[in-house]
């Protein structure tokens, strides 16, 4: 009886054993494939890059390369403006222009690189629009027009390749300030009816009206502050 026990432990030992080796063996072998390492996931990098204060010329430079010669920055008008304005990581430009004589044809035209908006249209009116996506508002001569300019890469609006530009209608009143957008959340305070803000946002005035400009995703749109808003520090 002991024997046939021992015999049959023996026999279990025995399976036990062939089974890890067989195990062994398949796992050895297939460690021996060659295993080609996953790629590292790659991040892009940061396009918001802090650059400096532009000067005159290379606001007139970016202009031109954007308007070529149907505008020229406006006479008394402040500085332009940088900031993020479309909320793409890209510095943006905003310069106060007039139409150059002789240009409005030009500066009209449905074909032209840029597009000409009013801040003050309705933003619901882009659902109207015709089948070419530009709505009818056009340059008049004695404009005051806001120029922007969207940045491209981490050299922003000064990017040769930076051609994605806007004239925009009422969009220059004082105070004329760029600001953040997250300043300007915590101004209003999150007000029910607080617009969809992309990007940085310029402070305009339309009249005595405070308010300020924002970039709706397709549009540049004038928006009043709530009168209930504390002031935002200069």
């Amino acid at each position: 009886m002991r024997t046939a026990r021992a015999a049959g432990v023996l026999l279990a030992v025995a399976v036990i054993a062939l089974a890890f080796a067989a195990r062994r063996g398949r796992e050895g072998a297939a460690e021996l494939e060659p295993h080609p390492p996953r790629p590292a996931a790659v991040s892009p990098p940061p396009l918001a890059v802090k650059l400096p204060p532009p000067t005159p010329g290379e606001e007139e430079d970016g202009l031109r390369r954007a308007f070529g010669e149907t505008v020229h920055p406006a006479a008394g008008s402040s500085r332009g403006l940088v900031g993020d304005f479309n909320g793409d990581g890209a510095e943006d430009v905003a310069v106060p222009v007039s139409p150059a004589a002789g240009r409005l044809e030009e500066l009209n035209d449905g074909l032209a690189n840029w597009r000409v908006q009013d801040a003050r249209e309705d933003p619901t009116a882009e659902r109207g629009l015709p089948p070419n996506g530009r709505s009818a508002v056009t340059v008049q001569p004695e404009d005051l027009l806001l120029a922007v300019v969207h940045g491209y890469g981490v050299r922003g609006w000064r990017d040769e390749r930076a051609r994605q530009c806007y004239l925009v209608r009422h969009a220059t009143g004082p105070p004329f300030e760029a600001r953040p957008r997250t300043e300007l959340l915590r101004y209003v305070r999150r007000l029910p009816n607080e617009p969809r803000l992309m990007g940085d946002v310029i402070l305009v005035s339309a009249g005595r009206t405070p308010g300020f400009v924002y970039w709706t995703g397709a549009r540049y749109s004038w928006h009043p502050l709530p009168s209930r808003a504390h002031p935002i520090a200069p």
